[in-house]
C-alpha cells in the first residue's frame, strides 16, 4: 500500500531530532511505548492503576480533584471512603509502572497541583485516539481525491485495533467515548468498502469487512458486502458459510426478522458463478445429489430454501393427490407468554436437532422465527401427521427436560389451501 497518508507509523514515533516520542495507544486497551519498550493492560492484573492513568490520560487537559478520583476508583466498594493516603499510594505505583518505560520524564507524567491531579501535557506523547479522529476527518473532506481518501481510510481503519479502552467498557465514563469511536470507524469502514468496490478490489473488501463485522457483528451493510466480494472472486462456497453466519445473527442472536434483502442475496450466492457440474447426467446427478454435511435425517434448511420446496410439493401433492401437511412448532412458555430470548438462544438450536433426527430423510424444516420451525410432512392423515409432531416434542423433552418452554403445533392440509393461497 506504500506510505501511509497519515505520515507516521506505530513503531516510528521520533521527533525532528530522532529522539523516540511517547506513543499511548487506547483503541482495542490502553498500552504506552517509548522506544523499544512498552507497558499495556494486559501485563499487569490490576485494575485500579490502569483505571486511574487511562482517566488521567483521558481528560489530560484539566486538573482533576481527588473526590471525583476517589468516586472513580472506590465507588461501590465496602467500607465507605479509602483511607486518606490510598489515592497518594495508587499514583506512586502507576508512577513505577510509568518508570518501566525508561522515560526520562516518567516521574513528571502525572503532576499534583493544589491536590488535584492532572497529566503532564508538557510531554511530547502520540495518542491513536488523536491520528484516527484526525484522519477520518481529512477522509471525510470533499476536496480530497477519491485515490487519497482510500488510501486515508484504509491507514485509518489500521488505527482501529478494537474499541476504545476495551477493558474500560463497563466504566461510565468511557462508554460515550467507546461508541463515539465505534460509530466513526464504522462509517469511515464503509466509505473504504465503496471506494474498493468502485476499483473491483475483491479482496481488499473482503478482509476490510471480515475485520467491520469483528467489531460489530450487527451491521447489515458488511455482511452484504462480504457475502458479494466472496462471490466476485469466484469463492461460493465460502460465501455460502458466510450467508449462513449472516442467517444465524439476525435469526437466533438478535432475535429479529432477517433483512429484506436476505432472500435476493440468497438468489445471489446460491445462483452466482462457482461449481458447475458439466458431463453426462450421471456425473450431473452426482454433483446435484451431493451432501456438504451429515445426510441422515429430515433436511433442515433456511427458510428461502424451504419456500421453494414447499412450493414444488404443492404442485406435486395437488397432481397426485397424496397428503402433505405443513405444520409450525412453537415455543412458548408455560403460561403462553413469548420466551426470554436467552432460552430461545439456549434451546432452539437443540430443538432443530430434534426436529432433524426425528424425521425422515424426505421431510423437510427450516427455521421461521425466533421461536418457530416450519416443517412439510408427507403424510396420508392428520392423526400421521400429529404422531410426527409428537414424536419431535418426545424427543425434545427427553434431551431437555429441565427446559421451562413448552411446544404447541399446528398443521395444515396443503389441500385445504386454495389455488390462490398456494400461489403467493
Amino acid at each position: 500500500m506504500g506510505k501511509s497518508p497519515l505520515g507516521n507509523e506505530k513503531g516510528c514515533d521520533l521527533d525532528v531530532t530522532g529522539e523516540p516520542i511517547l506513543r499511548v495507544d487506547m483503541l482495542g486497551g490502553c498500552s504506552l511505548h517509548y522506544g523499544e519498550r512498552s507497558i499495556d493492560d494486559v501485563k499487569y492484573r490490576t485494575r485500579k492503576p490502569w483505571l486511574l492513568l487511562e482517566y488521567l490520560i483521558t481528560f489530560r487537559n484539566r486538573e482533576v480533584p481527588p473526590e471525583e478520583l476517589s468516586e472513580l476508583l472506590y465507588a461501590g466498594e465496602e467500607g465507605g471512603a479509602p483511607p486518606s493516603g490510598a489515592l497518594k499510594t495508587l499514583v506512586y505505583r502507576v508512577r513505577a509502572m510509568l518508570d518501566e518505560l525508561g522515560h526520562p520524564a516518567s516521574r513528571d507524567m502525572i503532576l499534583v497541583s493544589r491536590g488535584s491531579y492532572a497529566w503532564n501535557t508538557a510531554v511530547p506523547m502520540v495518542l491513536d485516539t488523536d491520528q484516527f479522529a484526525l484522519a477520518c476527518q481529512r477522509a471525510a473532506a470533499p476536496w480530497l481525491p477519491p485515490e487519497e481518501k482510500l488510501e486515508t481510510c484504509l491507514a485509518a481503519a489500521e488505527l482501529y485495533k478494537g474499541d476504545f479502552l476495551a477493558r474500560s467498557a463497563g466504566e461510565r465514563w468511557a462508554a460515550p467515548l467507546a461508541d463515539y469511536y465505534h460509530a466513526m470507524f464504522l462509517n469511515l469502514a464503509r466509505s473504504a468498502v465503496e471506494l474498493l468496490e468502485a476499483r473491483e478490489r475483491w479482496q481488499d473488501v473482503t478482509a476490510l469487512c471480515t475485520r467491520a463485522i469483528a467489531v460489530d457483528s450487527y451491521v447489515e451493510f458488511f455482511h452484504h458486502r462480504l457475502i458479494r466480494a466472496l462471490v466476485r472472486q469466484g469463492n461460493r462456497r465460502e460465501a455460502l458459510r458466510q450467508y449462513h453466519r449472516m442467517y444465524s445473527v439476525f435469526y437466533t442472536e438478535l432475535g429479529a426478522a432477517p433483512p429484506a434483502e436476505l432472500s435476493a442475496l440468497y438468489r445471489e450466492v446460491a445462483g452466482s458463478g462457482g461449481e458447475r457440474p458439466g458431463g453426462g447426467a450421471e456425473d450431473i446427478a452426482r454433483f446435484l445429489l451431493q451432501e456438504d454435511g451429515e445426510d441422515t435425517g429430515a433436511f433442515l434448511c433456511e427458510l428461502e430454501v424451504f419456500r421453494h420446496i414447499c412450493r414444488l410439493e404443492a404442485r406435486a401433492a395437488s397432481r397426485e393427490k397424496r397428503g402433505m401437511f405443513l405444520a409450525v412448532l412453537s415455543a412458548a412458555m408455560r403460561d403462553g407468554s413469548p420466551a426470554p430470548m436467552k432460552l430461545l438462544n439456549n434451546y432452539m438450536d437443540k430443538l432443530g436437532k430434534c426436529v432433524q433426527s426425528a424425521l425422515r430423510r424426505g421431510d423437510a424444516a427450516a427455521r421461521c422465527s425466533d421461536a418457530q420451525y416450519v416443517l412439510l410432512l408427507p403424510a396420508a392423515s392428520r392423526e400421521g401427521c400429529a404422531a410426527a409432531l409428537t414424536r419431535i416434542i418426545g424427543r425434545f423433552q427427553e434431551r431437555c427436560p429441565r427446559c421451562p418452554m413448552i411446544l404447541r403445533y399446528e398443521a395444515l392440509a396443503l389441500e385445504d389451501l386454495g389455488e390462490e393461497d398456494r400461489a403467493l
